[in-house]
């Protein structure tokens, strides 16, 4: 994609992240750790994602309605999952918050939405499937960044479960160990496209936002190695770097 192309690296960046966060947050509260007050708490912080997920579908579907205006215009699969998602994590959340049901039919409702949240991740890595560098821009901003967008609504809904400020940052960590890995073989490939007059954008773009990966991860994990808790203030800076990095990737595909 081109640098004017925003709407659309925008719309799926906020996507991947908004639902790889509430992917993480699921299986956090499935697992029960979370007493009522903070799984309480958490929930108040979940229309975030609701406008993120909004907010990206009306960006790509304008975007699109307008560039296809002399061909009939088609909702793609990706989109479809994404409607499909919002559906049933709204549906869930509704009925938590009303305490509508049982306690089974609301885990229930919970794990559908996850379900159809990894049938999203699923489609998408193998739409993406011919190249691994753009599958492993998909999978980190999903996940790693997910997670750590995840890992942000837990401080901000004051949980108390520490095990979770050294997992979540060491899940992040491998994902980005694991995107870079796969990814630098297909750098060296853009470096050689430069030296047969190719562009030099794609190479630039894909080394920029793997450090800014990097870094995000890095910041991540400081209260790790200071032995300090997570703030807000350096979760959001963590969360700058991994968007910034999440919309290189998309001008470098």
């Amino acid at each position: 994609m081109a640098w004017f192309e925003w709407p659309l690296i925008l719309s799926s960046v906020l996507t991947q992240l908004a639902i790889g966060a509430f992917i993480v947050l699921g299986i956090v509260l499935l697992t029960g750790k979370l007493c009522f007050g903070q799984a309480d708490r958490l929930y108040r912080t979940m229309p975030a994602l609701w406008l993120m997920l909004f907010s990206a579908l009306l960006l790509r579907e304008l975007n699109l309605m307008l560039a296809d205006t002399a061909e009939v215009y088609q909702i793609g699969d990706e989109a479809l999952l994404a409607i499909t998602f919002i559906a049933t994590a709204l549906m869930y959340w509704f009925a938590e918050k009303a305490l509508i049901g049982s306690d089974t039919f609301r885990k229930a409702c919970l794990a559908l939405a996850i379900l159809v949240g990894s049938g999203y991740l699923l489609n998408g890595l193998v739409l993406r499937s011919e190249q691994w560098l753009v599958s492993s821009h998909f999978l980190a901003t999903t996940l790693c960044g997910g997670a750590l967008l995840a890992h942000a609504c837990l401080i901000r809904a004051k949980h108390k479960v520490e095990a979770l400020n050294v997992v979540l940052p060491c899940v992040g960590a491998v994902i980005a160990l694991v995107c870079l890995l796969t990814g630098l073989p297909q750098l060296g490939e853009l470096s050689n496209q430069i030296e047969v007059g190719g562009s030099a954008m794609p190479f630039i773009a894909q080394v920029v936002s793997l450090g800014l990966l990097l870094a995000a991860v890095g910041v991540w994990s400081l209260p790790i190695i200071t032995k300090s808790k997570p703030v807000m203030g350096v979760m959001t800076f963590a969360l700058v770097l991994s968007g910034f990095s999440s919309y290189f990737a998309g001008v470098g595909y």
